[in-house]
């Protein structure tokens, strides 16, 4: 079979995966103080603090006002597309990962044999970027260099053997995020798991926010194949499928606008074939912009759906009897709901702002990954969610109604029972040794206000 990388050849590779952050913000605060503002203070405190480049999205206000114009195609999302990030190349990357005792040479093992199954990833870059809503994501650059000739299918696989091995990086990654989570202030921070008390009623015990924190949920593979000359382009175009589909390679369209790079935006793989001298770093990187965000918010809805299933679920159950347990319960599920609401309105946001490009691959993924099941199934367990959380209120009113009821009744017959005996002249005289009807019927009214105010506390319970 045809050589597609030869023994001592590299060809450049990206890796991306999405994580949990155990952080979430408040962005409604953060967007009436000025988002951007604090972004851009955030990154300058991190910057001083600690090691690697912090920095956030780019985005400046157009000179002509227009939402949208041709320097890049794209809008400003409401929310920023991500708070921070973190990146190290050249000596900031060597001495990260001296600290963590990583390697800058990812070698995988066949079954524990002392030898390459036919090459290395060499790393040059190592991003990580967190969001508003309790995740990050981070994104490696490198180099595959090749110690055997590898045809394409060998290609393949060694890039995929090769992503197995990044969950080592879980320490540095939980590390970052961390510090993030120790800079922020406070009045802008909605959760964060990573300095939370020991039991807290406030939150909901099970969410999976406070779980693997730093934890990768999957590797997604980005091949870059350059081309020198367009018949190499014409070429690489078609047989380079198979990174992103394997085998399954017929009808699968390009995904690009452009007649100099070649897309193939896919599950667990994707690629772009481009004319290396024809097009710019920012023209190609689209793709992995793109795979960057659709992950983390696929994450996110799975860990949402997960959240709400089982929330329902306890609730639906556990049947609690207590108006605390109750209200508490309607408190958990009302920030599911609140939360699903907002990831949902931030995903709507973000792909409303590409530029057309983006929005071409944004589509493609979405339907790759069958991203519409997805949400299907998240409006089907909130809707569940609201029924359950109607059913919960109406306990907790029955509840409550029956507690005012029990008291209205114990007041009345103390109040029935102190007129009868004032009258019958059973209680002690107020004045001359005689209980006066006006002393009992005055006795009678402070019961009875004592009850309403009883009563009206209740009501505010």
């Amino acid at each position: 079979m045809a050589i597609f990388l030869a023994a001592g050849d590299e060809i450049e590779m990206f890796y991306n995966g999405p994580m949990r952050s155990g952080i979430v913000l408040d962005s409604q605060a953060l967007l009436n103080a000025g988002y951007r503002d604090f972004q851009r203070k955030l990154s300058a405190t991190l910057d001083d603090l600690y090691l690697g480049r912090w920095e956030c999205p780019g985005f400046h206000a157009r000179v002509s006002h227009l939402a949208f114009d041709v320097d890049n195609f794209q809008g400003e999302t409401i929310i920023p597309r991500y708070l921070i990030a973190r990146s190290f190349e050249d000596d900031d990357l060597e001495e990260i990962l001296a600290e963590f005792h990583l390697p800058a040479e990812v070698i995988p093992l066949e079954a524990g044999a002392k030898q390459s199954p036919g090459g290395s990833f060499h790393i040059e870059k190592l991003a990580i970027f967190l969001y508003d809503y309790g995740y990050a994501s981070c994104q490696i650059r490198g180099r595959i260099v090749a110690t055997k000739d590898l045809t394409l299918a060998q290609y393949r696989k060694l890039a995929e053997t090769l992503s197995s091995s990044l969950p080592d990086f879980t320490e540095l990654f939980h590390s970052t995020v961390t510090k993030v989570a120790k800079t922020l202030p406070p009045e802008y921070v909605l959760l964060n798991y990573h300095n939370e008390p020991e039991a807290d009623d406030e939150t909901w015990q099970g969410t999976t926010l406070r779980q693997r924190i730093g934890e990768l949920f999957w590797v997604h593979r980005v091949f870059s194949i350059p081309c020198k000359t367009p018949e190499e382009f014409a070429q690489k175009r078609e047989e380079c499928k198979a990174l992103a589909y394997g085998g399954r390679n017929a009808g699968i369209k390009d995904g690009s606008v452009r007649p100099d790079i070649a897309f193939y935006p896919g599950f667990g793989n994707s690629c772009v074939v481009y004319l290396k001298d024809a097009v710019h770093e920012g023209d190609i990187a689209k793709l992995r912009s793109v795979v960057r965000a659709k992950n983390v918010f696929y994450a996110a809805l799975q860990d949402m759906d997960r959240d709400l299933f089982y929330l329902g679920n306890e609730a639906a159950l556990r049947r609690a009897t207590t108006a605390q347990a109750l209200e508490r319960e309607m408190a958990h599920m009302d920030d599911a709901l609140a939360r699903t609401g907002f990831l949902k309105s931030v995903y709507d946001d973000y792909d409303n702002q590409l530029d057309p490009q983006s929005i071409i691959l944004w589509d493609m993924l979405r339907i790759t990954w069958i991203m519409g099941d997805v949400f299907r199934a998240l409006d089907q367990k909130a809707a569940r969610m609201e029924k359950t959380c109607d059913r919960v209120a109406h306990r907790l009113a029955a509840l409550q109604s029956r507690r005012m009821t029990n008291l209205i009744a114990v007041v009345a017959g103390a109040s029935l029972l102190t007129l009868g005996a004032s009258l019958a002249g059973g209680l002690p005289s107020f004045h001359n040794g005689v209980a006066g009807l006006g002393e009992a019927i005055v006795l009678a009214f402070a019961l009875g206000a004592a009850t309403l105010l009883t009563v009206r506390y209740f009501k505010t319970k």
